[in-house]
């Protein structure tokens, strides 16, 4: 405790420091301004002033300072400006080739001293995209948004855009759904809304919704699309995340909104940027299970369990040592996690040309990205275009185009807990005095891989080597939009959009090396199978809009419209069995007897009118509202709502509120606040992840005995509606000594009314579960981001820290509990507890004698039979005792002892950011961080269940054997009749985790080459090095999208360390 307590002291003591040198390092305001302000012409005041550098002090000359609508000026030699203003009150904007634009109230100032902030860092001043009227400056937005900027920020690693989230944004938990190359992340914003609803965030491109659903499911195990990882961050501007006041996106805004905007001509000189890179992806450690010594003494142990005798032991083949036709064969010491995983390599190439004239600007892009993934012959091929283009059609309309392509193509092997087709899984449970491949009586290594082994385990290089996994995908996402301005006051905008993806899969399972599989009908040896999914839709967004400024004094900017979105998805599937030789792949080659086909269609159609209006005074106060009417052909044909022509309507409103104190008169003594702001507001969002029939009554096909017939599909629930979310939140943002210090911190809370949850119905109806509305939950946390710089000669430092927050609870449940499964766990959500949480047994350690346990009376309920526990059973907590077993005073052990055992759900997570440059060297050091998180260890439940011929951990070798022996191990037991393996508190473990998620190294080459404007080479590595006491091999993974499967390690891939050189050419 006291090396915590002075490891605590001496980090506050460096921020201290740290911070001390940004207030000594800020260039206070020179003298020589005239503090006298003039009055010229009828009732106008001059302002005098100057623009300087913030990170040098220099002044800055041509900065282009005016009041909208009302004055400019450009600054002379000496920075220095003289410009007329209506009021006291009006804003100066000032703006400059290769600095970030800035406006500053004069509030009664007679002089100011504006500084400038080089391209490239953050700013409260910059224009981002807002929940309500387009781009405006954040500082003049009372809503809670987090901006990354990607100007000319090229990640120098093939991140996707879900990954690259995770850190950058207060609030919004990114979760590395696993190493798989281009699986991305899972996007939890301010935690889960919902319960069986989407809990993603909408994602807004360019003003068109990014469709990022999985549609359809895939059929190589563990694998899903990622249709958010076919942008390359290199085409985007910026991203803006909202995470309130995003009602006008009405019932798809529950989980926040992330709008995204891409890369265009910012001027009409062409300009050429190239880039490319290459790099190394490294292999992770292996878990430490037994060599084959260990694992023969754990065989003759386990079968005496079963009641063998050491002789009857012995002449097992692959338990003999004595020379036998068996013995090369058997005696063997593979390393299998180092055989199935391998380094790989990685690389990337990417051009952008951008250009134009006064009529039209475009931007076209290409790229490449191969990476390869941890087994041998997996891995993503990707290819991609964009086009932006923007026309000036006259002077008061103008058209803009984005147009995008990708064609993704991934090699990939099964995942998941698929004890038939998983490497990785099988490299660990496989016995390691086996060979990978044949071996003759006379100990001479064949090149055919080895077939089946006695356990009937399959050899996992077999299906490295033979399976076919392959997935291609296609996405095609255009938009073309036209403006229209009437006159200064009021515009017209029209957007109409497509989306087309199209993904295909191939699997095919051989017979050789692999274990087989059942049917109801047949033994299946090989199988083969195909899924093609389709998906399409339609979008129009079509809006008034007016702005207006009153006098210079206030401004009021509004907007009538309504979107139309259309989608229709397909889905075709068809698998087959048994063909007469592995060389035999397709469907059609399967006994047609065996083959199966499926299939499945969906339509949807979303109205959303909405009205946004924003309105500032004297630039201090701030207010925004958006509302929005939706209607959808999900929700149920009697929801007691606004119903419009007999169709139900969700009206969903939200209101903010702003204070911009830094404005106001009494703070203009103040030269050190930049920015000071209050902010609160209030909203309903909705859900409307209902899906496409829920609502309805249908009847499907099936065929029994080659006969056709109907059978119902769904009950169906005319009053099913959408999920509510009303949300509060209450913001500060601050910034100090030319925004050397940035402060943002929220305090929110979420309540979700209206839950869907699936209900049990009468076994007459001939369902299991029916969607209702029913239940309510609620979320609060705290989101708090700190920006820090220092600039010292020539070194720069800017340092950045994210840390969010948040607590779920189930306030409603008319059920009582839910009980839910994943992958081996069970999860409960309960009234007046949080969702999802880890439900099981909780263990007090093992009955280390035989007397103990006999004393105990405490047996394990095996189907109606009880089984009294022994020395070296795990000691079960006991909560819960029928009437029956207590008058015969003994304790029983089953499902209603389970209680919570786990949460998977982080106390909180954050980012440590720090960028350093130093003349031309730049250095960039991200640290990632989670902390309170549990995890099911999946990987380790089946490595110590000591109930097969599965091979298992070392710490199994510490086993229980005799009365007396002091471990937490217990006794193995063939088939664990006593349960000891069952889902407890054994398997949950600590998720924390601090990582050195990415180092980057770069230099940029001095000019003066001819036709090259700039060049730059770096030196990227991520993931070096994580410290965590999880025993797996990584602490962060999501394995859904959805509450559940969250903190669920079940032999997904693990994320690799990679390092990337490249080089980045400018023309």
């Amino acid at each position: 405790m006291q090396k915590l307590l002075n490891r605590r002291d001496g980090i506050w003591f460096a921020t201290m420091v740290w911070l001390l040198g940004c207030q000594l390092s800020y260039a206070q305001p020179v003298d020589s301004l005239n503090r006298t302000p003039e009055k010229t012409g009828i009732g106008q005041l001059t302002i005098k002033g100057k623009v300087v550098s913030a990170s040098t002090g220099e002044p800055i000359a041509g900065v282009h300072v005016e009041v909208a609508g009302y004055s400019s000026e450009f600054t002379d030699d000496a920075g220095g400006f003289v410009i007329g203003v209506p009021h006291t009150d009006a804003v100066l904007q000032a703006s400059a080739v290769g600095f970030l634009p800035k406006r500053v109230a004069v509030s009664g100032k007679p002089a100011i001293e504006l500084s400038l902030i080089e391209e490239g860092y953050p700013t409260f001043f910059a224009d981002v995209q807002t929940p309500t009227v387009g781009k405006q400056p954040l500082s003049t937005q009372p809503w809670a948004i987090h901006n990354v900027s990607m100007a000319d920020k090229w990640p120098a690693n093939s991140e996707t855009p879900d990954s690259y989230l995770q850190g950058r944004v207060a609030g919004l938990h990114a979760i590395r759904r696993a190493g798989t190359p281009g699986s991305g992340a899972n996007l939890f914003l301010r935690g889960f809304s919902s319960i069986y609803a989407n809990n993603q965030p909408l994602i807004v491109v360019d003003g068109m919704i990014y469709d990022n659903k999985i549609y359809a499911p895939s059929i190589i195990p563990g694998h899903a699309s990622n249709p958010f990882g076919m942008l390359d961050l290199r085409d985007i501007d910026d991203i803006t995340v909202v995470k309130d006041g995003a009602s006008q996106y009405g019932t798809r805004s529950a989980n926040g909104v992330i709008l995204i905007t891409t890369a265009r001509a910012k001027e009409e000189a062409t300009h050429i940027d190239f880039a490319a890179y290459g790099g190394l992806n490294a292999t992770v450690a292996a878990l430490p299970v037994m060599g084959s010594s260990d694992y023969r003494v754990f065989l003759s142990d386990l079968y005496q369990s079963r009641g063998m005798t050491p002789q009857e032991i012995g002449r097992i083949p692959f338990m003999r040592d004595d020379p036998n036709p068996d013995y090369y064969r058997y005696h063997n010491h593979t390393d299998w996690q180092r055989e199935v995983m391998s380094n790989g390599y990685n690389q990337n190439y990417y051009l952008k040309v951008t250009g134009g004239d006064n009529i039209a600007t475009y931007g076209l892009s290409v790229g490449y990205n191969h990476q390869e993934g941890l087994f041998t012959n997996t891995g993503l091929d990707r290819y991609h275009t964009r086009f932006n283009g923007a026309l000036n059609l006259s002077q008061k309309l103008d058209a803009t185009v984005s147009l995008a392509f990708t064609s993704t193509q991934q090699d990939l092997r099964s995942q998941g807990e698929d004890f038939r087709t998983n490497p990785l899984l099988l490299s660990q449970i496989k016995a390691p005095f086996l060979a990978t491949h044949v071996v003759s009586d006379e100990g001479q290594v064949s090149p055919n891989l080895a077939e089946l082994d006695i356990f009937n385990v399959s050899n996992p290089m077999s299906v490295i080597e033979n399976m076919i996994g392959s997935s291609s995908n296609y996405r095609f996402f255009g938009s073309t939009s036209f403006n229209y301005r009437f006159n200064e006051q009021f515009s017209a905008h029209t957007l109409f959009g497509v989306t087309f993806d199209k993904v295909r899969e191939t699997v095919f399972i051989p017979e050789r090396g692999i274990a087989p599989d059942t049917m109801r009908r047949a033994v299946i040896r090989n199988q083969s199978g195909v899924n093609l999914s389709r998906y399409y839709a339609l979008y129009n967004d079509t809006r008034l809009s007016f702005r207006r400024s009153f006098n210079h004094v206030s401004r009021l900017t509004a907007s009538l419209g309504i979107r139309y979105n259309h989608s229709q998805s397909e889905n075709d599937s068809g698998f087959g069995f048994n063909s007469a030789t592995d060389d035999l792949v397709t469907v059609g080659h399967g006994v047609g007897e065996l083959r199966q086909l499926a299939g499945s269609l969906g339509r949807w159609n979303w109205l959303n009118t909405y009205l946004t209006a924003d309105y500032q005074y004297r630039n201090r106060y701030l207010l925004s509202m958006n509302v929005a009417a939706d209607a959808s052909s999900r929700f149920g044909t009697e929801v007691n709502s606004l119903r419009i022509g007999g169709v139900p309507f969700a009206v969903l409103p939200s209101l903010a509120a702003g204070w911009l104190l830094s404005s106001e008169p009494f703070m203009a003594a103040a030269n050190g606040i930049d920015l000071l702001k209050l902010r609160v507001s209030y909203g309903l969002t909705g859900n409307d992840d209902i899906g496409n029939y829920t609502a309805r009554k249908y009847y499907t096909s099936q065929n029994l005995l080659g006969m056709q017939g109907l059978v119902r599909g769904n009950i169906g629930n005319p009053g099913l509606r959408w999920e509510t979310v009303e949300k509060v939140n209450v913001g500060i943002d601050m910034a100090f000594f030319n925004e050397r210090l940035q402060l943002t911190a929220d305090v929110y809370r979420s309540h979700t009314r209206d839950l869907l949850i699936w209900q049990q119905v009468p076994a007459e109806t001939g369902m299991q579960h029916m969607l209702t509305n029913q239940g309510a939950m609620r979320t609060h946390g705290v989101d708090v981001y700190a920006f820090g710089r220092l600039a010292r000669a020539a070194l720069k430092w800017d340092m950045g820290i994210l840390f969010s927050m948040y607590r779920n609870r189930v306030v409603d449940l008319p059920l009582g509990s839910i009980v839910t499964t994943f992958g081996g766990a069970s999860y409960v959500t309960a009234e007046g507890q949080a969702a999802n949480q880890f439900y099981g047994y909780k263990t007090d350690g093992l009955f280390l004698t035989q007397q103990e346990a006999a004393d105990a009376r405490q047996y394990n309920r095996q189907n109606g039979v009880l089984v009294e526990v022994a020395g070296g059973d795990v000691r079960f907590v006991n909560i819960h005792d029928a009437p029956e077993d207590q008058a015969a005073g003994i304790t029983v052990i089953d499902e209603n002892d389970r209680q919570v055992i786990g949460d998977p759900n982080p106390d909180f997570t954050g980012m440590w950011s720090n960028h350093l440059k130093w003349h031309r060297w730049a250095l960039d050091v991200h640290v990632a961080f989670s902390y309170g998180n549990d995890i099911y260890n999946a990987q380790r439940a089946a490595l110590e269940t000591q109930a097969s011929t599965a091979n298992q951990s070392l710490a199994v070798r510490n086993r229980w054997r005799t009365d007396g022996q002091v471990t937490d191990m217990p006794r193995l037991a063939w088939g664990d009749p006593l349960g000891n393996a069952r889902f407890s508190d054994r398997w949950i473990e600590d998720g924390s985790f601090v990582r050195l998620r990415t180092v980057a190294l770069s230099y940029t080459i001095p000019g003066g080459l001819k036709f090259i404007n700039n060049l730059s080479v770096y030196l990227t590595a991520n993931n070096l090095f994580t410290l965590t006491r999880y025993k797996g091999y990584d602490p962060e993974m999501s394995a859904a999208p959805t509450i559940f499967g969250q903190g669920v390690d079940m032999w997904g891939e693990p994320i690799f360390r990679s390092t990337q050189l490249g080089i980045r050419i400018g023309f």
